[in-house]
């Protein structure tokens, strides 16, 4: 039994950057074209995999999350969405409820931590979790039985093929990213360490926190400027260790919904035609939509 753990943004800024803006709401007459494109991806996860469970993340906490709290640059590179860009966002929730998914936002936590949440609660539920994204980050969250998935670019892949892309195991990820930096998420790394030197000092030790409390072997590893790592790191002992608090992905999330809470109860189709009339595209989507109509799954609570 599976469990697609939907990354939403990824998919929603996809259309968003790529499809024209040919569709307007009727009420507000903003541009619609992000709504659009996710309700084509969903209507096909639905169709192509007639998944038994099924969530979607959104992002709420984009100057209120408890990163935000440890760090005030974090992501501060980053625009608030205008009220154009917050429609759409707010209507791809609305989406998921009248198809029937289970979705979530939170005011602390990203979507992120709240698919690592449902993640760990589909393990505990003998199930195995689909991540549905594209972004490196959520890789990190990937164990021996669970997939990695960008819908429609590439199949699914193991944690196997991941760790073979990255050159790391999966759960070093955080680690790397806090060596490196991200500079997407405006987080900073130790200076004069790029991806090869943090890949290579993965190789020899399995984390941060071991690297650190053997920095006397760094000048001995084959690694190009081993000598200088040792002084760079410890230099940047408390950047480093913030850094890693704000790449790994909380998954302790009370409020994160069980695999129960998580089944798909199938599509209200006259609430689907309503809400396409409302985003200014009726009818592009019925006869798809149609065809789920009788797909339904009873919650097992």
């Amino acid at each position: 039994m599976q469990a697609y753990l939907i990354d939403s943004s990824i998919y929603i800024f996809r259309s968003y950057f790529t499809l024209p803006e040919n569709w307007q709401a009727l009420d507000s007459g903003h541009p619609t074209h992000a709504v659009y494109g996710f309700t084509a991806f969903m209507l096909d996860m639905l169709r192509n995999k007639n998944p038994e469970h099924l969530f979607c993340a959104f992002d709420e906490s984009l100057r209120s999350g408890f990163r935000h709290q440890l760090c005030p640059d974090y992501k501060a590179n980053r625009e608030l969405p205008d009220d154009a860009l917050a429609f759409q966002l707010n209507a791809c929730r609305q989406l998921c409820r009248v198809l029937g998914v289970a979705e979530m936002a939170s005011e602390t936590y990203e979507a992120d931590d709240l698919i690592g949440a449902v993640a760990k609660n589909t393990r505990l539920a003998n199930a195995q979790p689909v991540v549905v994204t594209r972004d490196k980050d959520l890789m990190q969250l990937i164990e021996a039985e669970d997939l990695f998935w960008d819908f429609g670019k590439a199949p699914p892949k193991t944690q196997r093929q991941v760790e073979k892309d990255l050159e790391i195991g999966c759960q070093q990820m955080a680690d790397f990213l806090a060596l490196t930096g991200d500079s997407s998420d405006n987080i900073t790394g130790v200076p004069g360490v790029g991806a090869k030197t943090a890949k290579q000092l993965l190789l020899h030790f399995p984390d941060i926190d071991a690297i650190l409390d053997h920095l006397d072997q760094l000048q001995d590893l084959p690694i190009r400027g081993a000598s200088k790592l040792a002084d760079k790191i410890d230099t940047h002992r408390e950047q480093l260790l913030l850094a890693r608090q704000l790449t790994t992905i909380f998954t302790d999330i009370k409020e994160a919904p069980s695999l129960d809470q998580i089944a798909w109860q199938g599509i209200n189709l006259d609430a689907f035609d309503l809400f396409c009339e409302e985003m200014g595209f009726a009818d592009k989507f019925h006869d798809r939509a149609k065809q789920l109509r009788g797909r339904q799954f009873t919650p097992s609570w």
